[in-house]
């Protein structure tokens, strides 16, 4: 009876281990999701502010140039 007991207690702590183990996993697996989520969204940001700089610049280009071409023409 008692090693019944040993035998049933001792698979019980293997499972009690592996559900540990997945639940450690998981959560190890959640925190490396967030951190490429923002990565992700710190290169998005890096985009967008680099794609509304160079808009600004063409801006900028286009209406010098545009006051060059109206400066020839008077």
């Amino acid at each position: 009876m008692d090693q019944h007991r040993e035998v049933c207690s001792g698979a019980k702590m293997r499972i009690s281990e592996k559900k540990n183990e997945g639940e450690r996993k998981s959560r190890v697996r959640r925190m490396a999701m967030e951190d490429e989520r923002e990565d992700i969204n710190k290169l998005a940001d890096n985009f967008i502010k680099s794609f509304r700089n160079q808009l600004k610049i063409q801006r900028e280009e286009s209406f010098k140039r545009f006051r060059e071409m109206i400066a020839r023409g008077t």
